[in-house]
């Protein structure tokens, strides 16, 4: 029942809200994150002939039904054991033009909250792609405290702020353990922030 329903409520719920964008504007291709818990605003903004990474559980069905009404191609993944076949899968479809951008929530599924995992900067060096970083604000929205993540659902009719912001990815070194050191510093300036003043449509 939920998997039939929350498809259109989503949608209707997001054609209430008004965007503004900080920033420049997302180019043709590129791949995009954004923290998983802004994904509603996130997964809206970033739609534009997109593959979107979503996990094999039960939320991530959910999910799925969600982003192919939004026109995403989706692969399906977990974080662990199928993740880097489905990020393989992802960027073949970049590679073939079936779809231009790759979008990731970078700290989803499970977390940990605001860090970064590899799969956004492996797929922005072997596709040769920029990365950009979405920073959503939502005026008005309901916190989820009890989720790992204290996850975001926008009330209807709220503004909802995008600080788009391109990710410098040549220092990302080979070494997993160094990779680890990398993408935790580089986590800490897209730790959720306040709404910005002014912003641009």
């Amino acid at each position: 029942m939920l998997r039939t329903i929350l498809p259109p409520s989503v949608s209707t719920l997001i054609h209430s809200l008004r965007f503004k964008r900080i920033g420049e504007a997302l180019p043709e291709k590129c791949i995009v994150a954004f923290w998983h818990s802004r994904m509603i605003g996130g997964w809206w903004f970033a739609r534009e002939n997109a593959v979107a990474l979503v996990s094999k559980s039960k939320d991530g069905e959910y999910l799925n039904g969600i982003l192919k009404r939004w026109s995403y191609k989706t692969v399906r993944g977990s974080s662990s054991k199928s993740g880097k076949q489905a990020l393989d899968e992802a960027m073949d479809l970049i590679r073939r033009g079936e779809a231009n951008r790759l979008v990731i929530t970078p700290d989803g599924p499970r977390g940990p909250k605001e860090i970064f995992k590899r799969g956004a900067f492996i797929a922005a060096q072997e596709l040769n792609l920029p990365l950009y970083f979405l920073s959503i604000e939502y005026k008005d929205a309901m916190h989820l405290h009890k989720s790992w993540d204290r996850f975001q659902i926008p009330y209807p009719l709220s503004s909802v702020i995008v600080r788009v912001k391109k990710i410098d990815t040549k220092g990302f070194p080979s070494d997993q353990d160094e990779q680890k050191i990398f993408l935790e510093k580089i986590s800490a300036p897209y730790a959720t922030s306040p709404i910005p003043e002014k912003a641009e449509a």
